[in-house]
């Protein structure tokens, strides 16, 4: 088991068009660093798993359970299972770092 590793070097994977994933994860828990460039635009949805989001980077607008607030670097965003969300990055390269419960099967890059 490794127990050490860099989202600087990772490689990612492009799950949206404009939005970069790297992850790190453990049976019951996981992380996602997401990279996003300007102007790119996160569709509504929800899903099943809980999710926290800390801006590290930049600004964008998120919309929850339809309450907006712009997002800066120190900002949290806490959606709850099956609540519709959805965000547009702003005029700057944002990146982001998402908390899961339960962890994402489907964001579990097949390499680093």
């Amino acid at each position: 088991m490794e127990y050490f590793d860099s989202f600087k070097t990772k490689n990612g994977v492009t799950r949206l068009p404009g939005f970069l994933f790297k992850e790190a994860h453990l049976s019951n828990v996981m992380v996602t660093w997401v990279e996003m460039e300007p102007g790119s635009v996160l569709p509504e949805h929800s899903h099943a798993h809980e999710q926290i989001s800390l801006v590290v980077q930049g600004k964008l607008e998120l919309t929850i359970g339809g309450n907006t607030r712009i997002m800066e670097k120190g900002d949290v965003a806490i959606v709850p299972s099956n609540v519709v969300h959805s965000g547009r990055v702003l005029d700057v390269f944002t990146i982001a770092v998402d908390a899961w419960n339960p962890i994402r099967e489907d964001y579990i890059a097949t390499h680093s």
